[in-house]
């Protein structure tokens, strides 16, 4: 072997293991980038939970709030509808009165027939 072609074999290893070791390095660099991509990932996904549960605990408040004052309404709403109470506003604001029994007309068909009561007197 001469002295050529000794440097040419050693300039072909050396290119070989520069091949490598570039081929090493992509593949360590690649899979550090797909190491700290799923960390990046992870860490957006724990932060996206938390934030839907804290949203998810404001709003269940929230739910719990409004049953509270619905069901307060729906109490309001039955005391204003009170026939006891519509009557006290009628006497009290409006002045009004139950009919005289001679003013009261029971319908029964089509005919007209005085008030029982009436009819006693």
């Amino acid at each position: 072997m001469s002295m050529t072609q000794s440097l040419a074999s050693q300039s072909t290893i050396r290119r070989a293991v520069d091949r490598r070791g570039l081929l090493d390095f992509a593949t360590a660099t690649l899979a550090c980038s797909f190491i700290a991509l799923a960390a990046l990932g992870h860490a957006y996904l724990r932060t996206r939970v938390t934030e839907e549960g804290y949203r998810l605990s404001r709003l269940s408040a929230e739910s719990r709030e409004l049953a509270r004052e619905h069901e307060a309404l729906q109490i309001r709403a039955a005391e204003l509808k009170s026939p006891q109470r519509i009557e006290e506003l009628a006497r009290t604001k409006l002045g009004m009165a139950p009919p005289p029994l001679d003013r009261v007309v029971v319908l029964v068909g089509d005919s007209v027939r005085p008030t029982v009561l009436a009819a006693g007197r």
